[in-house]
């Protein structure tokens, strides 16, 4: 009976602050898009409110989900014999800003499932951080799973603020990353809670920013791919998730850790890492 005290004392209290979170994060989304008048060439139909309300909902319970497995972020997978003739390539998996290494357990489940069995859930700085330092140590931890792999190359799959630490892992030097796919990733920044001036991060991923500008500069020949959903609260607004010089995927309907838990994102990133040259043909 204690133990089960215990647990709702602290189950309860994330699922409340998920609610009340996500609750700003749309408020703060929906304003943001009264303001901006509507995009030029933006034929599209706009999201229903039943769909929005169905995508605040699922993003309630995907944040909830993710707060409860804070814990399993202090595993440790022992590494497994690589051998590049029968193995796909080593994935790295980069969780985003304020999130953890286990925010990839079911998407890594269904890797694992379809063969992708040298995964590597990367920690990294999710507050009070910098992007590029952050960046120059990805870049190091690749090249250690290389050389302890054996695998010339590597793929990259990154939820959020993820995405731009690989970018900037490339700026450091990093070799060898052969795909980059990015989930929800503010690639031209985001205007989300404005008005915060708690965490420099959040002003190095504001668009413009001179961080942005070095990490997302122009110059590398790795591929990226980057999914985003039209529905996102976080990504704001949610076109700047579009990687100019990428192949990107827009979906709706889906919330911004939604995305970790979609069964249509993960067939995407599936169809993405397996495909050799070009990546999947363009799903809207």
């Amino acid at each position: 009976m204690v133990v089960l005290k215990v647990v709702v004392g602290i189950a309860l209290p994330i699922a409340a602050g998920a609610l009340a979170f996500n609750l700003a994060a749309y408020a703060a989304a929906a304003a943001d898009r009264r303001r901006r008048p509507a995009e030029c060439g933006d034929d599209d139909e706009p999201t229903t409110w039943p769909a929005r309300i169905r995508a605040f909902g699922f993003e309630c319970m995907a944040t909830t989900v993710l707060g409860w497995m804070t814990p399993l972020a202090f595993r440790r997978r022992h590494a497994r014999p690589f051998d590049p003739r029968r193995h796909r390539p080593p994935v790295v998996l980069l969780h985003g800003y304020l999130q953890h290494a286990a925010n990839f357990l079911w998407l890594g489940r269904r890797l694992r499932r379809d063969g992708w069995t040298h995964l590597y859930e990367v920690g990294h700085v999710p507050f009070a951080g910098d992007i590029e330092r952050s960046g120059a140590r990805l870049a190091a931890r690749i090249a250690r799973v290389r050389r302890e792999t054996g695998a010339s190359e590597v793929d990259i799959v990154a939820h959020s603020m993820g995405g731009l630490v690989a970018r900037a892992a490339l700026c450091a030097g990093a070799a060898g990353i052969r795909r980059i796919i990015t989930l929800g990733t503010p690639h031209q920044g985001t205007e989300v809670f404005r008005r915060l001036r708690l965490d420099a991060m959040l002003g190095q991923m504001r668009p413009g920013s001179a961080c942005l500008r070095r990490v997302t500069a122009p110059g590398s020949r790795t591929e990226i791919v980057s999914i985003y959903s039209r529905d996102d609260a976080l990504v704001v607004p949610p076109s700047s998730a579009y990687c100019p010089g990428a192949f990107n995927i827009e979906v709706r309907g889906l919330g911004h850790m939604s995305l970790l838990f979609s069964r249509r994102i993960y067939e995407l990133v599936r169809e993405n890492l397996a495909a050799e040259a070009e990546p999947a043909r363009r799903i809207s």
